[in-house]
This record gives C-alpha cells, sequence and structure tokens, in this order.
C-alpha cells in the first residue's frame, strides 16, 4: 500500500483513496514480489512495514541468484513506482513497457551443475520474451481498472 493511502494528512491529501499513482506503487512492489517470490519487508510485523512506508523506506535492491532480474532500468523503474511523491511515479503503460523492453533481454539461468535436472539444450542464446498484450491482460486481471 502507498504511503499516502496509509497516512494521507502527512502526503497532503484530506483522505485516503486510491489513485492511478498508488496503483503504480502497489505494481512496483508487485514485480518485486514475483520476481524474487517473497513479499517486500516479508520479516517485519504490519505495523513495522506501514511505519517504514510511511517514513519513505523502500525495500533494497536484490542481491546473489535473485539480482539476476534486476537490470538497472528495471531497478530504477521499480524506485520511480515507489517514489514518495505520487506525482512522480511513471505510468502503468510506462511500467509496462519497461517490463517489456527488459523481458526481451532476460536469458535463462545457466545449466545446473545437477546432471539429473539438465536439458539437453545446446542454445544458450535463448531469451524469454513476454508481448505487451500478454503483460498487459496478465496485469489487468490483478489491477483495478481505472489503473489500466
Amino acid at each position: 500500500m502507498s504511503p499516502e493511502l496509509l497516512d494521507p494528512e502527512r502526503f497532503g491529501f484530506e483522505n485516503s483513496r486510491p489513485t492511478n499513482e498508488s496503483d503504480c506503487y502497489a505494481l512496483g512492489m508487485v514485480i518485486l514480489e514475483v520476481l524474487t517470490s517473497r513479499a517486500p519487508f516479508a520479516n517485519y510485523k504490519d505495523f513495522i512495514v506501514i511505519r517504514k512506508v510511511v517514513e519513505g523506506e523502500r525495500p533494497r535492491r536484490p542481491q546473489g541468484s535473485e539480482a539476476v532480474w534486476f537490470t538497472d532500468d528495471l531497478w530504477g523503474t521499480l524506485e520511480q513506482c515507489w517514489s514518495s511523491q505520487p506525482k512522480l511515479r511513471p505510468t502503468v503503460d510506462a511500467v509496462l513497457e519497461c517490463l517489456e523492453q527488459e523481458s526481451t533481454a532476460w536469458l535463462p539461468l545457466p545449466p545446473s551443475e545437477d546432471k539429473e535436472n539438465q536439458t539437453d539444450s545446446d542454445d544458450d542464446s535463448v531469451s524469454i520474451h513476454f508481448p505487451r498484450t500478454f503483460l498487459h491482460s496478465a496485469l489487468s486481471s490483478r489491477l483495478p481498472t481505472n489503473a489500466l
């Protein structure tokens, strides 16, 4: 949940209501969760997470094996999604465009040293590409209609 929904007065709003900008904040968190398989701030109790978000703390960039998904461009887009100033957040279309561009460059992980789980593929140039229509339809079922 975006900081302005958690504490609207602190961010100059009279009430707490979802907006395209708050949806973008949430989308950034969903992307992080999908790519890491962990909810942001998963190690904290809800009230601690609320305080962290309202005070401007954001998730740290993943390291190690999780980092393979997070190019500088994708991470930069996620950081924009989490801007404390809602008007500085990108549109959902801009986020989807970033995902589409990044998906053409993503390569599968190197083969495992576990011989039982290896495939007999000699093609190291395989990339994963999610067409914009796929990304749009996949996300539209999870986002409020006003977000797309």
